[in-house]
């Protein structure tokens, strides 16, 4: 939610508060990096051991941290949340048909839950909209009677 208020509610470019927010993580993950490994680092290089498999999964999650941020600026979160257990889903389905994947019992119990309320988020309400209509008015205090 803090994320979206701050995505929402700001006069900087989506695109700016993304480079503002990743200088964070890039920060610690350097430290991070020069602390468990610098001695290899250091001789032999800050890419050793990157391979196409590595550069590919890192462009992904890259490409899929702007995805997530586009989304939550011009919708909202709980869109991002129902896009997001529809991936799983749909990477599931991928994953039985691709890799002989066979969900347990509890992945199924969870899977059926996000179907479910993917589902009844997304069901219009029955109720028809409810209608004030203004009763009677007294000075500057209006009273009204909702139908």
């Amino acid at each position: 939610v803090y994320f979206e208020k701050i995505l929402k509610g700001s006069e900087v470019t989506l695109w700016i508060r993304n480079i503002q927010m990743g200088l964070f993580s890039i920060a610690i993950a350097l430290v991070t990096a020069m602390v468990q490994d610098s001695a290899r680092i250091s001789q032999k290089g800050f890419f050793v051991g990157y391979s196409p498999i590595v550069l590919t999964v890192i462009t992904v999650q890259a490409v899929g941290g702007l995805i997530v941020a586009v989304v939550v600026k011009y919708a909202d979160n709980v869109l991002k949340v129902f896009a997001s257990s529809f991936s799983i889903l749909l990477s599931c389905l991928i994953s039985a048909l691709a890799f002989d994947f066979r969900p347990n019992r509890s992945f199924l119990v969870g899977a059926s839950l996000v179907l479910l309320s993917t589902v009844m988020y997304s069901k219009p309400s029955k109720r028809p909209p409810r209608d004030v209509l203004p009763l009677v008015q007294h000075g500057t205090r209006k009273s009204s009677l909702v139908m």
